[in-house]
């Protein structure tokens, strides 16, 4: 009785169970934000007033007195949400935030016009614009005397308590710290963990081939196959692994290039362009080869498992396939005669388990003197009831608590649960699924306005997208949605952001992935649980949050009649498209007649294969003149700048001027000019670019209008000038904080050294220009008010060797204050041992048990080192990836001792044509996860040292003599005379040279 739903078609149900759950159980109205954009639009106005003081002069007393009176009518909104269901109230919210939208957009246009004024047109237009701020506030003085008549309250007449996720002065109470990570917690599931890898192992006759997981939404079962999938006796056992998210929208071969770049990643691109019958050809024989796990989580439907069916082995076979499926019907249609694991329910001492864990401080150490632990268990055991023993709902629910650190803030959470079950909105007596959605929903409502905005952000990205963290902070900036109010002294807009993030993984909403290595930002990449999206899309909707607008839908329906149409108030776009819509209809939400100049942000997102964008889509672009927002995502091979569809992008941009945010892949410069207009651009991509030429005619002084700029990234290769002695200049870029592929043959070096405020640099350079490049680097990294976190370092020597720049370098790898982490060097290099060797006078106040050098990845081409280096370089104590590549080291034997390498997680050894004998002893590299040996033809044998890398999880042989793989292999059961050094690696690649390659 309790999995009914596992009988149910599936996604449809689900959906219609969602839906009216929102809409007739918790009852949820259409929400206007008017609290949070209000809060943005004072934020934003006050900054301006500070930062550019000098232009808005004119205007400064107007402007200031519209934020005060902003600032007072944020006071009514708390009130008057609470009434939304009152039709009068939402109307006023809906022209509340309109009337913010509308002086935000009065004095960015008045600040845009004084960029380029006189002094006496200046005074013109500040007279003019006085005049528009003053009906603004005449607007503002009408909805006053609405809130007395509605008897809206302000906060400050209220006697209620202050809400525990505002700290002074109203800004955000942070709960997260980067102090120490969120623990794992895992109750209730061990038991089943151990039975299902039991079966996945298990080699007799009578062994499952697939073993599924079902049960409904929120019930553990991704995370229950996850800790499966990497547990150790898995990893050992398995010789390929692969995971792949099915979800409710899928593409067959996609889903199968997914998976077999699991198995053979080293295969990437020649997989990528693989046909449907090529890849199902090299699945089955990858899986007939060596035993592998492939785990499809999240099927939806019998139709996905029949698209993918003929891409596993039919018959007995040591390959197991592990799926997760809201729907028992799929598991059952798969193999009748498969092991269906259905995961039960937590107990109620297993759900205040976890919701301890969760909301309570490990010991239960008291926050303040009001703090009852004993009370507090009370209470929790009392509010978990309503989880249902579901672990999401618990987990919600524990990221709620944990953000309430007082007894007094646990009893009114616990009153509030017992009013809204007396109005019937959920609890108890309701469906587990709707006890679910009721407390997401509830932490979603329990969020401060700012976290509200940046959540539903999330559902913006696809089914089980893995969003990079540092374009989402730039994206959550441009749009305002992160407060200058909530900075702390001496952060950033993006560490701020980055505290909303932690925010949101401290109320278990989101999850996250860390960066390995010590970087500005902490987070590498977030992801939404798909309930967690549905919910984000849901509230979204309800709120006309953003708008998506799916173009590949082979249906018409989005191409209604405009008689249909009915505007909306969104501000922000969504566009999916690829090749197979080419039609030139328009869609109602492009046209300028129905976005009344309201759209501040579209996300423009294809297929592979896409070489233009759709002339109904591309045309409208410059109607959406008040953009703060525009992302093309294209594909590799896309020209949009002059494109087929008669877009000329240049010439669009230029009318974009209210562009916080660009970013545009594989658009030539001809739309350099256009940028010089885009006074308030914030972060500026150039993506994938090729053949990219500056002309004669084109100013290097393009960037240095761009005051504001925060964020910028230079393509990356085929960039060419047409004289040396001009280059692109960064004068005037003083707020600069990431700069990426500055190339000093076309970027000018003297302007590093004002870039005062720049965290992230990523350099190109060549041999030449080491001397200069260093000089301005220094004085940049060194200066007292550095603010300077990260460098990466690519030199190519152009085949002389670095011995006139070995000291710069031996500087850069020794001094802590360049905090040189990536370094990239191509040509020949003098003995290591000298450019690596330590400077006792850079040490003499460094304690000498803590290593200056902080570089954690390191790349070598064409060294033509004589010397064995890993001596050397087995030292550097941070490092965690080496790749030696073609022609590194030009000797016979390499040696890692027992000591060496003490981080090393990845090493790559490529084309060293002289390499003979490799010895590792015991002890040595205790953290390598990936080898890879490629192209080394007289290499003899690997070392016996390879038995003791117990951590070790994937050895790649490529491209290696046919009798070399043969003396690793095991095939039909015989094992050649070296496979006992191998035996341990859950993943062996073994393609040798000519026709018999194999895959193992």
């Amino acid at each position: 009785m309790l999995l009914d739903h596992l009988n149910t078609p599936g996604p449809s149900h689900l959906n219609y169970t969602c839906a009216w759950f929102l809409l007739k159980n918790i009852q949820i109205k259409k929400i206007e934000m008017a609290e949070a954009v209000v809060s943005i639009v004072v934020g934003r106005l006050t900054d301006l007033l500070t930062e550019e003081a000098q232009f808005l002069h004119g205007l400064r007393d107007e402007i200031q007195q519209a934020v005060n009176e902003l600032m007072r009518m944020k006071t009514f909104l708390r009130d008057a949400d609470s009434r939304i269901d009152e039709e009068k109230i939402r109307v006023l919210l809906g022209e509340v935030r309109e009337l913010a939208y509308d002086a935000e957009h009065v004095v960015e246009t008045f600040l845009l016009k004084a960029y380029s004024a006189s002094e006496r047109n200046r005074t013109r237009q500040a007279i003019k614009y006085s005049k528009k701020i003053e009906e603004i506030e005449m607007k503002m003085s009408r909805i006053f005397d609405c809130f007395v008549e509605y008897r809206v309250k302000s906060t400050s007449e209220s006697s209620e308590p202050s809400d525990s996720s505002y700290g002074a002065s109203g800004t955000l109470k942070r709960f997260y710290s980067y102090a120490t990570r969120e623990p794992e917690i895992f109750v209730g599931f061990q038991e089943d963990v151990d039975r299902l890898v039991g079966h996945l192992v298990n080699e007799s006759e009578d062994a499952y081939r697939l073993i599924s997981i079902c049960g409904m939404g929120g019930l553990g079962k991704t995370t229950l196959a996850e800790k499966i999938y990497h547990h150790s006796t898995i990893k050992t056992y398995f010789g390929g692994l692969a995971w792949v998210s099915i979800s409710q929208k899928w593409q067959r071969k996609q889903v199968l290039q997914r998976i077999l770049i699991g198995l053979v990643p080293e295969r990437r691109n020649e997989i990528l362009n693989f046909d449907k019958d090529k890849l199902v050809e090299n699945m089955l024989q990858i899986q007939q080869s060596k035993n592998c796990l492939i785990v499809l989580d999240d099927i939806w439907s019998i139709d996905a498992w029949d698209s993918l069916k003929e891409a596993f082995p039919a018959g007995k076979s040591r390959s197991r396939l592990m799926l997760t499926s809201r729907n028992v019907d799929v598991a059952e249609h798969a193999n009748p005669n498969g092991f269906i694991h259905r995961p039960v329910l937590l107990s109620p001492d297993q759900s205040w388990e976890l919701l301890g864990l969760r909301a309570l401080p490990k010991g239960g150490d008291c926050l303040d003197i009001t703090r009852d632990v004993k009370r507090m268990e009370e209470l929790g055991r009392e509010l978990v009831k309503n989880c249902g023993g579901l672990p999401l709902a618990i987990v919600t629910l524990g990221g709620i608590l944990v953000t309430k650190p007082s007894l007094i803030e646990w009893e009114k959470v616990y009153n509030d649960s017992l009013l809204s079950l007396k109005s019937g909105e959920a609890g108890l007596g309701k469906k587990y699924q709707s006890q679910l959605l009721y407390v997401l929903n509830w932490s979603y409502n329990d969020l401060p306005p700012q976290l509200k905005l940046c959540f539903l952000y999330l559902g913006k990205y696809s089914e089980d997208e893995s969003i990079d963290a540092e374009t989402l902070y730039q994206l959550w900036i441009a749009e305002g949605m992160v407060l200058s109010s909530d900075k702390r002294e001496g952060e950033t807009m993006m560490q701020v952001a980055e505290s909303y993030l932690g925010e949101l993984v401290h109320r278990s909403m989101v999850q996250v992935k860390f960066n390995n290595e010590k970087s500005f930002i902490n987070f590498k990449s977030c992801s939404l649980h798909d309930l967690m999206r549905d919910l984000s899309i849901s509230q979204a909707e309800a709120e006309e949050f953003f708008k998506v607008i799916d173009l590949r839908e082979k249906k018409d329906f989005h191409l209604s009649p405009l008689a249909d149409f009915k505007p909306s108030n969104t501000r922000q776009l969504v566009v999916h498209f690829d090749d197979g819509y080419r039609g030139k209809r328009s869609h109602p939400y492009f046209s300028k007649k129905f976005n009344q100049q309201k759209y501040r942000s579209v996300s423009l997102f294809n297929e592979l294969g896409t070489r233009s964008l759709p002339p109904a889509l591309g045309s409208r672009i410059a109607n959406f003149r008040r953009l703060r927002v525009l992302s093309l995502e294209v594909a590799a091979d896309m020209y949009i700048c002059c494109s087929p569809s008669g877009i000329n992008l240049g010439k669009v941009l230029g009318t974009l001027v209210y562009l916080r945010y660009l970013k545009v892949s594989d658009v030539r410069l001809s739309i350099f000019p256009s940028i010089q207009k885009l006074r308030l651009l914030e972060t500026l991509i150039f993506d994938k670019q090729f053949d990219i030429y500056f002309p004669p005619w084109l100013s290097m002084n393009i960037l240095s209008m761009l005051g504001r700029l925060r964020h910028l990234y230079l393509p990356s290769q085929g960039v060419h000038s047409t004289s040396k002695k001009s280059k692109l200049r960064f004068n005037g870029l003083s707020q600069l904080e990431t700069l990426a592929n500055f190339d000093t043959v076309w970027c000018e070096v003297k302007d590093l050294v004002a870039l005062i405020r720049l965290q992230k640099l990523k350099v190109i350079a060549i041999c030449d220009d080491m001397e200069e490049m260093m000089e301005n680097l220094a004085a940049l990294a060194l200066s007292s008010s550095s603010c300077l976190q990260y460098l990466e370092l690519f030199i190519s020597t152009h085949n002389q060797t670095l011995d006139n720049s070995k000291d710069m370098l031996r500087k850069l790898l020794w001094n802590y204050n360049f905090n040189l982490q990536k370094l990239e060097i191509a040509g020949k290099l003098p003995e290591l041992a000298l450019l690596l060797e330590q400077q006792p006078q850079q040490l003499l106040h460094t304690h000498m048990d803590v290593s200056v050098i902080r570089i954690t990845r390191l790349t070598l081409w064409d060294s033509c080192l004589k010397e064995d280096p890993m001596p050397v370089l087995e030292k550097i104590s941070t490092l965690r990836e080496l790749h030696l590549n073609g022609f590194t080291f030009m000797g016979e034997e390499m040696v890692c001792s027992a000591t060496g390498f003490p981080k090393l997680t990845d090493l790559l050894l490529e084309f060293l044509p002289n390499f003979v004998k490799w010895r590792v002893e015991k002890g040595s590299m205790p953290f390598l996860s990936q080898l890879t040996i490629f192209g080394c033809s007289k290499m003899e044998e690997l070392p016996d040292g390879l038995m003791s890398l117990s951590s070790l999880q994937t050895l790649a042989l490529l491209s290696m003599p046919l009798d070399f793989c043969d003396k690793v292999r095991k095939v039909n059961g015989e094992q050649g005379p070296e496979f006992y050094k191998v035996a341990h690696i859950p993943s062996l690649i073994l393609r040798s040279k000519g026709p018999s390659s194999a895959l193992i």
